[in-house]
């Protein structure tokens, strides 16, 4: 039985959720760095747990093609 291939369109969707992830972890990291005046302390952490989401939604999707 073969795998269902990774079409365009679930490509450019799966890119949009990582830049949404970045973008979303480094604007919840300016806005708590705005509040508590810690910059850029806020600001790495958010851009961290970005990177940490973008990551773990690409590698479950990417694991379902890989496993059917």
């Amino acid at each position: 039985m073969a795998s269902p291939s990774i079409g365009v369109w679930e490509l450019v969707r799966l890119g949009a959720t990582n830049v949404g992830c970045l973008v979303v972890g480094l604007v919840l990291g300016l806005l708590a760095d705005r509040r508590f005046d810690a910059l850029p302390t806020y600001t790495l952490v958010g851009l961290a747990a970005g990177i940490i989401c973008g990551v773990a939604v690409t590698y479950v999707r990417i694991r379902n093609f890989l496993h059917g």
